[in-house]
């Protein structure tokens, strides 16, 4: 009945729903310096040199958290590469809400900066 009441108040006024409660969590797959405590061995890439762990789950919203209409999320990224000029940057999601590397997860959309 709630679910009902919601969708006939949300098409008379869409403005009246402004938040909604995320339904997985949600993340880009980056890389991070590579520590052998907290990351497997088979995720470890040399990267420009350094040792990083590759696949790791850069959490943005998590299962169940409150997210406001046009609220805004930033993320900075630096390149992997000194001479990279551009990047896919896949999204992953998860019922998880505290995963750690999207090779676990499913991957939504890449999308290219």
């Amino acid at each position: 009945l709630a679910i009902l009441k919601g969708a006939l108040m949300y098409g008379q006024n869409p403005k009246k729903i402004v938040t909604r409660i995320s339904k997985y969590t949600y993340g880009f797959d980056c890389y991070n310096p590579f520590d052998p405590i907290k990351h497997p061995e088979r995720l470890k890439k040399v990267v420009g040199g350094k040792e990083k762990c590759d696949n790791i789950f850069d959490k943005i919203i998590s299962v169940g958290e409150q997210v406001m209409l046009g609220q805004v999320i930033k993320r900075t990224y630096t390149p992997a590469y000194p001479e990279q000029t551009e990047a896919d940057l896949p999204i992953f999601r998860s019922s998880n809400p505290n995963p750690k590397f999207t090779c676990d997860e499913e991957e939504l959309i890449t999308i290219n900066v």
